[in-house]
């Protein structure tokens, strides 16, 4: 008799948009009063300011209704205080939301099938003496070690991305050291090899690489499933 065919899991869709920051005026008109406060407290408010206006907006083609209505809520899953911590989308627990911007770029994570988590980062700032020391698990530092300096600054910036992601996928951000979140090897595919964290995940992590076109930056995306992942990028 032969054998059943195996059926391969459907891939969960992760969709990320990106845009470059703008001082465009009309973007803090998409947010609500406590991020334009916060928008203003910030050094460079038009990071922020691009960053959760490109929330929101992608937030609304996903579920209808304007940019401005979509309301936001946040649990920390290290304190349990809703003043910060990963976003949720109020009415919409199956949408699960991510932000990051750093540099010139803002960019947004959406997947209906997980909890999700983005990073960018510009190569420049990961490029520094004592990296190894604050980032690295022992396991993961002769990657890094063999790479000459023409390609250490990208690759130290795509580990930091890739454990980053998990971290905000996981909703503790960098309440867990990240040198208990063990990656793949820059020039190696992305993927989660050991997570080292207290508090079990409790589920599967697909990690993916971002392929920005932006030169000087680097990003990934993370999402919290059994399931492998199906990354579409949308340049807003």
């Amino acid at each position: 008799m032969a054998e059943p065919a195996m059926i391969a899991p459907v891939a969960v869709d992760i969709e990320v948009v990106w845009r470059r920051v703008s001082t465009d005026p009309s973007l803090a008109e998409v947010l609500d009063d406590r991020e334009r406060e916060r928008a203003a407290r910030r050094g460079n408010p038009a990071r922020y300011t691009t960053a959760h206006a490109l929330l929101r907006t992608a937030v609304a083609e996903q579920v209808g209704g304007t940019p401005q209505a979509v309301v936001f809520e946040r649990t920390c899953a290290t304190c349990g205080s809703h003043r910060h911590g990963k976003p949720t989308v109020a009415g919409h627990p199956e949408l699960s939301v991510s932000l990051s911007y750093a540099g010139g770029l803002a960019v947004v994570a959406l997947s209906r099938g997980g909890e999700v988590g983005v990073d960018v980062e510009v190569v420049d700032d990961s490029d520094f003496e004592g990296f190894n020391a604050v980032t690295l698990d022992p396991s993961e530092v002769p990657a890094l070690d063999r790479l000459g300096p023409d390609r250490l600054g990208v690759a130290r910036a795509r580990v930091w991305a890739r454990k980053e992601a998990v971290l905000k996928a996981s909703g503790h951000g960098l309440a867990v050291d990240p040198r208990q979140v063990v990656v793949s090897g820059p020039e190696e595919p992305a993927a989660l090899l050991r997570w080292k964290g207290d508090v079990p995940l409790g589920t599967g992590v697909q990690l993916a690489d971002v392929p920005l076109t932006e030169p000087g930056h680097v990003a990934a995306v993370a999402l919290l499933s059994d399931r492998p992942a199906q990354v579409r990028l949308v340049s807003a």
